[in-house]
């Protein structure tokens, strides 16, 4: 066994090798990267955060983790002076709006650029205890950046595309744990122009709802067993019927669905999470598997003292809305291994001989009204993120969990209409600007009318008032005089 296990750790050594991952984390913490700020360059790591917009780094030591981005060492630094402050759903910070040089290393074709970011002064359960990151690099637009009076912190990936004059998309390949005796996961972020995107890209694409974060369309989320299969007729199992319906659709989109690489759970509106939680226990009962309630309600860890596979449990299936139409959707097929999420994989020797633990807990958790594809749903998946053409790609990858993506199904229906989704902020916008075009021609028009009608009275009048001023003096002359 310990032989097996030696030599999947080395076909893993050699697959980082070659394909120079990029991306890591400690179990439990986002998917990470190095960093370059400022001139001399200082080394730091950062979380890559499609829920956020902002690149917000620690500027002073923290009891957790002594490293931070020592501002008066760079001589590039232009401090604005103005404070910012951003929320998230876990912590908050208060800082400084910044600029200084950027660079990630491991991005080869992308340079270094003058980038707006934040310096973190104060915060609140935003760092985690024991991280190894000391702050995060928002990819989201510009609207849910950090803010302060009269200012909004521009991003990282805004400053790029100004700098390159083109559009930038960025593509997550996250590939979980490195085996199932190991903790840490990995991944790779990659830069893409757009022009340089094949049309054959990611097959399977999501609209972005609106570009604040990522916000798209969830129309259902489900369970199936390993040996079902789907067809085009027949979509997953949604609790309630057989198709993604309107009414878990709306739930699922109440407030807002977003994909969140930040995140590590995948975060559902209560009730569904409720539904969903109870009929993967009731498969782990079926199965004799002795897991206790805390596990599945409470958020509590599991242990065993060997590795658990989770091969017999069902796989998640979440139905998305293609970009195609408003009554095509696709699905992301989940399995096991991503949800029952690995927290502590360990082999340790004491005096009592060799100790094994290996702890797991859900990656599914209640989020009141919000939705929530946390890294959980990304394992074992490409994800591309086209910024300026508004869509999400997914495909299957070549590392991680072998999760998969399967459609597109049709419905009969738009779910546009009956999940209620608004439409999207370009076709908002295209609406808007020609709804300011037709007014403007509009008041061009009544304009050049009333100058025609008016013409005449206005004539008369200056005709008037230039005989009056010849045999009369104003008041404000009089005036003049008598102060001169």
């Amino acid at each position: 066994m310990k032989l097996f296990y030696l030599f999947k750790i080395i076909l893993w050594f050699c697959s980082i090798r070659a394909e120079e991952y990029n991306l890591s984390g400690d179990a439990g913490q986002a998917y990470s990267i190095d960093i370059l700020m400022g001139h001399p360059k200082q080394k730091l790591r950062v979380i890559v955060d499609t829920g956020s917009t902002t690149l917000a780094i620690a500027s002073y030591a923290r009891r957790e983790n002594d490293e931070y981005f020592h501002v008066d060492n760079s001589t590039t630094l232009d401090d604005s002076g103005k404070e910012v402050q951003a929320k998230y759903s876990q912590g908050n910070w208060i800082g400084h709006y910044v600029t200084d040089f950027v660079e990630i290393p491991s991005l080869k074709n992308i340079r270094e650029v003058r980038s707006d970011f934040a310096i973190i002064t104060k915060s609140h359960k935003f760092f985690v205890n024991g991280s190894g990151w000391q702050g995060l690099l928002g990819l989201a637009y510009e609207p849910v950046g950090a803010w302060g009076e009269h200012v909004i912190v521009g991003s990282w990936l805004d400053s790029l595309e100004c700098d390159l004059g083109k559009s930038v998309s960025f593509e997550l390949k996250l590939c979980g744990v490195q085996s199932t005796t190991n903790a840490i996961h990995y991944g790779k972020f990659s830069m893409i122009v757009d022009e340089n995107i094949p049309n054959n890209t990611s097959p399977f694409r999501t609209p972005i709802l609106h570009k604040r974060w990522y916000e798209i369309g969830v129309l259902a989320i489900g369970i199936r067993h390993p040996n079902e299969t789907l067809n085009n007729s027949i979509a997953p199992d949604t609790f309630v019927s057989d198709n993604p319906n309107e009414e878990m659709c709306q739930k699922l989109n109440q407030q807002k669905s977003i994909v969140d690489s930040g995140t590590t759970d995948i975060r559902l509106p209560d009730e569904v999470y409720r539904e969903l939680v109870h009929k993967l226990r009731q498969e782990s009962q079926a199965l004799n598997m002795l897991i206790l309630d805390e596990f599945w309600y409470h958020g509590e860890a599991a242990c065993w003292p060997e590795p658990q596979e989770w091969l017999a449990l069902p796989w998640l299936q979440i139905d998305l809305l293609s970009d195609v139409a408003d009554n095509q959707y696709f699905t992301l097929e989940i399995p096991p291994q991503n949800y029952m999420r690995v927290v502590t994989a360990r082999n340790s020797s004491g005096d009592g001989g060799s100790v094994s633990q290996f702890c797991y807990k859900l990656g599914l958790e209640a989020g009141g009204v919000d939705t929530v594809l946390g890294y959980t749903a990304m394992e074992g998946l490409k994800v591309l993120f086209n910024r300026s053409g508004g869509w999400i790609g997914f495909d299957t990858s070549s590392c991680g969990p072998n999760a998969r993506v399967s459609g597109p199904y049709t419905v009969p229906y738009s779910f546009i209409d009956s999940c209620k989704l608004t439409r999207s902020d370009s076709e908002t916008a295209v609406s808007i600007k020609a709804a300011q075009w037709a007014l403007c021609v509009i008041s061009i028009v009544a304009g050049f009318v009333l100058i025609y009608l008016l013409a005449p009275a206005v004539r008369m009048c200056i005709l008037r008032r230039r005989q009056s001023s010849a045999h009369s003096v104003s008041q404000d002359a009089l005036v003049d005089q008598e102060l001169s």
